[in-house]
């Protein structure tokens, strides 16, 4: 995130200088809720939003049974799957509640099921797609 905040002239300096100001108030993730760009962001306060828009900071899916409780940007793609079947939404805005695709009798992974939203820039995920995505080196 740090490298989208910088000009390609400044982005030695002001990446650095941004990732240690993040970890010095205990911010070690991509994203991060808060609305104020930081002080050594080179973005005009409209690009800031605009980056903002695009992370999928702030997305829930939350696995509840045979459905998807969804809170995700407005133009956001969610995509749900039990076992090869898929279903894809667009949402807009509200949260909601997507119904998983049915199981298929002739599908040996039916069963396995999750979600994953795709924002302009980003993507969270639930099921095997959200243990891969927690993963870190």
């Amino acid at each position: 995130m740090c490298e989208r905040m910088a000009t390609a002239p400044l982005a030695s300096d002001l990446v650095p200088r941004m990732w240690r100001a993040a970890r010095a108030r205990g911010v070690d993730a991509p994203d991060w809720s808060g609305t104020t760009p930081p002080g050594d962001c080179a973005l005009t306060p409209e690009r800031y939003c605009a980056l903002l828009a695009e992370r999928a900071t702030g997305v829930r899916l939350d696995l509840q049974g045979d459905a998807v409780r969804v809170k995700a940007s407005p133009g956001a793609v969610i995509r749900l799957w039990n076992g090869a079947t898929t279903t894809l939404h667009i949402v807009d805005g509200e949260e909601t509640a997507l119904l998983l695709p049915p199981d298929d009798p002739s599908d040996s992974s039916a069963g396995r099921s999750g979600a994953v939203a795709f924002t302009r820039g980003d993507r969270v995920g639930t099921g095997w797609l959200g243990v891969y995505a927690a993963i870190r080196t």
